[in-house]
């Protein structure tokens, strides 16, 4: 491209600021959003609607395969940014052809889209999850895990732990000499001594 005085002008891609804080573009996964100014770079002023850019091409130039550029296409039609206008064919060796949909068509002539939502700044996000994130919070009495139980004779002892798995492990027959062990996952048993006296066997002496 040729300024004045013969001198050559430096080419730039030319996304609209309202178009690029939209919530569609910012809806966009990063390899949509790449494939977005690969379409905006065969822009040349005069084939809006007629850029052509296939899947394989696509592929290449964001280095990925050609499913990724297919789930990024589709994301362009769906947010309303890029729309095809002409499918393209792999046999027939023809591409896709492209419209952006923020400028006027050149091959129909519809006008573009001027209105886009535009999502939050980012001043406005920080600021309202500062105002969440501020509130002071109270000391926690007491663990949300722990199970408070009233306090007994077993407790105060200190024989378990209310969180620990009990295992029990008895020796076999032939003791340590190679005996068999058996490990039981219930609770263990508390033998307490009786101390009540025999008084039939008290009765007959």
């Amino acid at each position: 491209m040729r300024g004045i005085n013969g001198r050559s002008k430096r080419q730039f891609l030319q996304l609209f600021t309202n178009v690029k804080r939209s919530t569609a573009y910012y809806g966009l996964s990063p390899y949509a959003r790449s494939l977005l100014f690969e379409l905006i770079d065969r822009y040349n002023g005069c084939n809006n609607g007629m850029i052509g850019l296939g899947v394989r091409e696509a592929a290449y130039e964001l280095g990925c395969c050609n499913g990724t550029v297919s789930n990024a296409m589709r994301e362009l039609d769906d947010a309303g940014l890029a729309r095809p206008t002409k499918v393209g064919a792999w046999r027939g060796k023809r591409a896709t052809e492209w419209r952006l949909m923020w400028l006027r068509c050149d091959k129909t002539g519809d006008l573009p889209v001027s209105a886009w939502d535009q999502r939050r700044p980012f001043s406005e996000f920080t600021t309202q999850d500062t105002k969440v994130h501020g509130v002071g919070h109270r000391e926690v009495v007491s663990s949300l895990h722990r199970t408070h139980r009233a306090k007994n004779s077993i407790n105060e002892s200190g024989l378990s732990s209310p969180d620990s798995t009990h295992v029990d492990i008895y020796q076999g027959v032939g003791g340590s000499d190679g005996g068999t062990a058996s490990i039981t996952d219930g609770p263990p048993k508390i033998t307490r001594k009786s101390t009540r006296k025999n008084f039939s066997s008290s009765s007959h002496a």
